[in-house]
């Protein structure tokens, strides 16, 4: 194989065993909320050399809770792909960014100092820069969400972050969606404020801005 030729090999590779382990092993990335949902304690309190067969059979019986067992995501070509491996903290981030491009018209007009220190206790500071520097970029910001109070508003991010995140995710089918929803805390997504296409275009475009290099590797998106 020439040196040119290795890059792509490697990348596949690296794809591939990511497809394997988010089909089979579930467990390994459950969000520790969801634990008692699968009446399951922490591998790590296991001995290294039992912890494998433990993943196996934890997720054996995830997948069969959820009818997934015989259901794996086998379309390597769909762009939900890129958001769905995600690890479970970029993909809370992703989620909790999406949130932050709809409301960011609601998050750019605070300038009370009381308003700016909720935003940044219930988000983040880095949340706060992106909605002024970034999000511009990807969303206006939905109808009425000027008029939340700083409250609703901290609420909002994070309930429609969370169901346009899962609402991105509807086209790769429910194989793909419930996997990549066990890795964020648990609750209901609720009601995504946009159809399953622009939901998806406007998560690629967070993806983009904030995991360049991730992006960049799955070629179906670009």
């Amino acid at each position: 194989m020439s040196p040119q030729g290795r890059p792509q090999a490697d990348a596949a590779v690296v794809f591939g065993a990511r497809l394997v382990e988010f089909n089979l092993l579930p467990s390994r990335t459950l969000h520790p909320s969801r634990d008692a949902d699968y009446d399951a304690a922490p591998a790590a309190a296991l001995p290294a050399p039992l912890q494998a067969a433990w993943h196996r059979q934890r997720s054996a019986q995830i997948l069969r809770r959820l009818d997934l067992h015989e259901r794996p995501v086998q379309d390597a070509d769909r762009p939900e792909l890129a958001l769905a491996l995600l690890p479970p903290d970029p993909l809370a981030r992703c989620a909790l960014w999406l949130g932050v491009a709809l409301c960011g018209a609601r998050l750019r007009r605070a300038i009370a100092g009381a308003e700016v220190r909720r935003f940044i206790d219930g988000l983040g500071d880095a949340a706060m820069t992106f909605a002024r520097q970034s999000a511009p970029g990807l969303h206006p910001g939905i109808a009425g969400c000027e008029a939340f109070s700083a409250d609703e508003t901290v609420d909002a991010v994070r309930r429609l972050g969370r169901a346009t995140l899962m609402q991105a995710l509807h086209g790769g089918g429910a194989e793909m969606a419930l996997r990549a929803e066990l890795k964020l805390s648990a609750g209901p997504a609720g009601d995504a404020p946009l159809p399953a296409a622009a939901s998806l275009a406007l998560a690629l475009g967070v993806l983009k801005l904030t995991e360049p290099t991730w992006h960049s590797s799955f070629p179906a998106i670009h």
